[in-house]
């Protein structure tokens, strides 16, 4: 940049925005002059909807300390670790700016996670194929070739930026935060305690924001409230629904179990008469809700616009700094005309989320709202 500050970029979810995150930004702003992250957006990799909307949590973030906030597409955020990291990472890397991508880690091991990276770099699909063979998942196929235990989830996502970072060719620098247990509770139980509606284990701020969301609303988004949403979905599926769908697998018949399914009459049922030995349930679930989505299968491609949803002054720098010939948007509506997918894919997704929440909003708000 041409006022020389050093850029960190951080991939996150922030679902919803906790003192964890606070601790991770503080880290890693010991080594740069500002922060960027991108951000799951409406649903997160779970495969669930967020506790609030992406621009509540965005604002959440500004609040703790990161100067940009850039969406992730639903189709990378709703991936596989590959593909989620892959997805972020290309952003931070369009940018030109970024210095260096800050994760958190269990085991705060940077050169493990580098070996890590480089040993499934050079793992063949026919390895992965005879390893999968007797019925092994493929993160127990894939503990089994590289001769590691299988790593924790975190440290599972900063080896795919690793890989990510080695496949865009990026000059951005790793750098490994490890996490701790001493910020109060963890994420899982933070949601659980919003659902009762305790918000005390949340900084005041994001505690304020997460109010005004369910005063009006618009939070706590919640799984159960879509689940006859997309069981009436597979109900009334065709097999052409999972044609060139993200995580359906015909050869192995995943389209021809999803049809069997629509019998289910709860979302845990439908997930676990779909499932098999190979596959794990967070698969099923992104499946079937790729399926729902549109969410089609393919390879990867860096993301080709940057979709703001929050900053700060300097926040408002950076975006100055953007390279010219990439879209830059603060409305989903801006790119209808050039990635019509990309679009109607964010649009599901919106809609779907606030069948979620506790008031139903109007359709088509993916297309009307932007940051504040």
């Amino acid at each position: 940049m041409s006022d020389n500050i050093s850029v960190a970029g951080i991939v996150a979810e922030y679902n919803p925005f906790h003192y964890g995150h606070i601790h991770h930004i503080n880290e890693t702003r010991k080594h740069c002059d500002a922060v960027v992250a991108v951000m799951s957006g409406n649903f997160v990799q779970r495969c669930e909807p967020a506790v609030c909307d992406k621009y509540a949590r965005a604002q959440m973030a500004v609040m703790g300390g990161v100067d940009l906030v850039i969406a992730l597409p639903a189709r990378y955020s709703l991936g596989s670790a590959e593909k989620f990291a892959y997805g972020a990472v290309s952003i931070l890397n369009s940018l030109g700016f970024v210095d260096i991508l800050s994760f958190g880690s269990e085991s705060g091991d940077l050169d493990k996670i580098v070996s890590s990276a480089e040993k499934i770099d050079v793992l063949t699909s026919e390895e992965y194929k005879k390893a999968m063979s007797g019925g092994k998942s493929f993160a127990q196929a894939r503990s089994e070739l590289t001769g590691e235990e299988q790593a924790e989830p975190n440290d599972v996502l900063a080896t795919e930026y690793v890989r990510a970072l080695k496949r865009l060719k990026s000059r951005i620098r790793s750098f490994c935060v490890k996490r701790t247990d001493g910020y109060l509770d963890s994420a899982t139980s933070i949601r659980e305690k919003i659902i009762s509606g305790d918000l005390s284990s949340l900084p005041v701020f994001s505690a304020e924001i997460l109010k005004k969301e369910i005063v009006e609303g618009r939070a706590p988004g919640s799984v159960k409230n879509i689940e006859k949403v997309l069981l009436g979905f597979i109900r009334n599926a065709s097999s052409d629904a999972f044609e060139g769908i993200y995580g359906i697998n015909r050869k192995e018949g995943t389209d021809k179990r999803m049809l069997l399914a629509a019998k289910a009459s709860t979302l845990d049922e439908l997930y676990a008469l779909i499932k098999t030995k190979r596959q794990t349930y967070s698969a099923v679930r992104r499946a079937v809700l790729s399926a729902y989505l549109r969410i089609k299968d393919g390879p990867l491609s860096p993301v080709p616009f940057i979709h703001v949803l929050a900053f700060s002054e300097t926040g408002k720098r950076l975006i100055k700094a953007i390279p010219e010939n990439i879209p830059v948007i603060s409305n989903i509506s801006k790119i209808k005309d050039i990635y019509p997918e990309y679009a109607d894919e964010e649009r599901r997704t919106t809609d779907l989320f606030f069948l979620s929440t506790p008031v139903t909003a109007a359709g088509y708000t993916e297309y009307t709202r932007k940051f504040k």
